[in-house]
Formats: C-alpha cells, sequence, structure tokens
C-alpha cells in the first residue's frame, strides 16, 4: 500500500496525459556480436566488473514498481540471453510485477544453447524484440559481425508460434538500404512490426553517420507503393507499446514503423525507468538524477527511491537542461560514464533537417507516445 503522497505523485503524474512509466532494464553489457553501430567490446566498462543485480533484485523491484501501477518490464543488453540467470530473471519480473504485466526482451535472436523461446514464454516473457539488419547471411554478418539471420527467423518463427508479439529492429544504413527494405518486407506475411531505426550520432556511430545516415523522409520516398493505400495500426492493435508511428499496407500481415530520433527527436513523452546493470535508476539519460537502487535494496527504502524517480519524471519538462525535445538513446551498460550534477551527459544534439528547417520526419511528436 503506498502512502497518500505518493498516490498523489502518481495521479500527478497520470493527469500530464503521459503513458505510465515502465521498468527499462539493461541487464549485461556483454554480447557475442559485434555490430558496426553498437560495438560494445570497444566501449568502456566492456563485460561490466561490477555486481550486476541479482534475479532476487529484480523480484524486489518490480515488487515495488507493480504498487506503483508499473505494468511493463523490458529487458536488453548487451545481449540479455548471455545472463545465465535470464529465465530467473524474466520469472522475477513477471512474478513481481503480477497479472496481466508485459514482459519483453531484446535480442539479435540467435540464442544460445539451451534456451529456447518456449522456455522464455513459460518464464514469462509476453513479448520479444528482434535484432535483424539484413536477410543475407553474408552481408549480415558483415553489419552484426557474426550471427546468422537464419537463426534469428527460427527465433521469430518459434515467437509468434507460442503466441508472443514480436518487433523488428533494423538499422537504416545507406550502404544497405536494400537490406533494411528486404527484412521490412518480411511483414507482408508475418504478423510482426518492423521498426526502421534512423542511425543516431552517439557512440561508435558517430564514425560512420556523416556516410550512412539516412532519414526516414528519405526511406520513405522508396515505399511510397506500399504505403499509398495504408491504414495506420492503433497502439491497441499493434499490442506492445512503441515510439513512432506503424502503417499497414493493404493486404500486409504485419506492419512498418520508424524510429527517428536524428530527424524528429523528442523526449517529452518518454517515461522509461532506465536501470543499468548494476542498479543505477536513470529518469534520463542526459541529464543527472541518478539513484543508486542497490543502496534502497539494502535499506529496505524503495518505495523512497521510486518517489524520487516519479518527481524526476514529472518535472523533466521544466529542466531548462533537457530543452523539451532532445530523446537521445544514449547506452546504458556502462555505469562509470561521467555525469555532472545538473548538466547533460552529451551535448544535446541539433535535430537533423531536410534544407527547409523542418524535422524530416513525416510525422510531429504527441502526447501518449511511450518510448
Amino acid at each position: 500500500m503506498l502512502a497518500t503522497g505518493h498516490q498523489d505523485l502518481i495521479t500527478a503524474f497520470t493527469a500530464t496525459g503521459r503513458n505510465h512509466p515502465y521498468l527499462a532494464l539493461t541487464l549485461n553489457s556483454l554480447c557475442n556480436l559485434d555490430c558496426v553501430f553498437c560495438k560494445p567490446s570497444c566501449m568502456p566498462d566492456y563485460g561490466h566488473k561490477e555486481r550486476p543485480l541479482t534475479a532476487a533484485n529484480y523480484a524486489a523491484i518490480a515488487a515495488e514498481a507493480g504498487a506503483w501501477n508499473v505494468k511493463k518490464a523490458h529487458c536488453s543488453g548487451g545481449e540479455p540471453t548471455l545472463r545465465a540467470d535470464i529465465l530467473d530473471v524474466i520469472t522475477a519480473l513477471a512474478d513481481g510485477l503480477g497479472t496481466g504485466a508485459s514482459i519483453g526482451m531484446t535480442s539479435h535472436g540467435n540464442l544460445r544453447r539451451g534456451l529456447s523461446v518456449e522456455q522464455f514464454h513459460q518464464a514469462g516473457l509476453t513479448y520479444l524484440n528482434v535484432s535483424l539488419h539484413s536477410l543475407d547471411p553474408t552481408r549480415s554478418a558483415v553489419i552484426m559481425g557474426g550471427g546468422d539471420p537464419h537463426k534469428t527467423r527460427a527465433t521469430i518463427d518459434e515467437a509468434l508460434a507460442r503466441g508472443l508479439k514480436v518487433k523488428i529492429n533494423c538499422v537504416l544504413q545507406r550502404t544497405y538500404l536494400e537490406d533494411a527494405l528486404g527484412v521490412a518486407e518480411l511483414a507482408r506475411h508475418l504478423p510482426v512490426a518492423v521498426r526502421l531505426i534512423e542511425l543516431q550520432n552517439i557512440g561508435p556511430a558517430q564514425a560512420m553517420f556523416d556516410t550512412e545516415f539516412i532519414p526516414e523522409a528519405e526511406v520513405r520516398t522508396r515505399l511510397d507503393d506500399w504505403f499509398a493505400d495504408a491504414g495506420e495500426v492503433t497502439r491497441e492493435e499493434l499490442g506492445v507499446r512503441s515510439p513512432g508511428r506503424y502503417l499497414q499496407p493493404t493486404g500486409w500481415a504485419g506492419s512498418i514503423g520508424f524510429i527517428s530520433n536524428s530527424s524528429c527527436a523528442t523526449c517529452s513523452d518518454a517515461n522509461r525507468i532506465k536501470i543499468t546493470p548494476s542498479g543505477i535508476a536513470r529518469p534520463c539519460i542526459l541529464h543527472n538524477r541518478d539513484i543508486p537502487l542497490k543502496t534502497h535494496l539494502a535499506d529496505g527504502t524503495l518505495p523512497d527511491a521510486f518517489e524520487h524517480l516519479f518527481r524526476a519524471m514529472l518535472e523533466r519538462n521544466g529542466n531548462e537542461a533537457w530543452q523539451g525535445f532532445h530523446y537521445v538513446d544514449y547506452d546504458l551498460r556502462w555505469d562509470r560514464m561521467e555525469r555532472p550534477e545538473g548538466a547533460p551527459v552529451l551535448p544535446l544534439l541539433p535535430m537533423v533537417t531536410t534544407g527547409t528547417g523542418s524535422p524530416s520526419c513525416a510525422r510531429r511528436p504527441s502526447g501518449g507516445e511511450e518510448q
């Protein structure tokens, strides 16, 4: 039972019209692939030497989050399936948030030996986001530093057969645009939501951004025939909340959406409570209002931590450091990145424009979208 003040805080957040916060959990920094725009092994703190949160920790965090009406948790990495206790973590989150919770995971879909989609489903997973950037094994290996798209396709097929909602994440690169469109066409026959994601000028992608970035607006011109009579897919129909706008071409089983944080960046509707592998919670990835959850776990004061997180998210639009528009998905895998108090970690990136002074995206930010 929440204290009256905490309930008032939930009511105030609800009154903003934004989607309720959810847990975005980065479970590790390790990955057995090496995507060109990610390159985890080249980054500081690769391997995450600090002790990560345990399944029991996640159970406690989820139980407290559930008391604040949080009904969703999403796990990512690194590659979260490399954690030896990944099934225990999924179960802990599902049990902690309770009946009706949405439990998701992002993976490259090349599951290690001994793991299956069936096991994840039984543990409580309700949806799966799969990273797939080319259907051609050779070109996919160049982009992702290994892996097999056929195994990824098998994971997608099994997830759909088990009744899981599936989204496919595909990062747009100019060199590999035809590959991305091939991935997008999977939605013609499969009930999946393919997300075409703009490259972001951060981290390892900075070295390739000038030559490889291609904006949503330019890609849309290639898809005019697909979208001519396409209908928009509502959040309820999609089954998994997501940023971006999804369109379903006539006669297609699935939908296509864009995540355009470079050309149409916004954080005004962001609602993720981001938690790093070692338990640092961040209501904003660029601004230092971090809170170490391990201390609160040890002291039994998680309600105080969640009060801090809700207040930080409620107040974010009034803080000049956020400038009211940026949304940059900087990496949560490394905890020791310097985060000076009261200032953004990174320079706020300008929105990419088409030369007309307006964003190159074909949509405008609107309330109620979950990031």
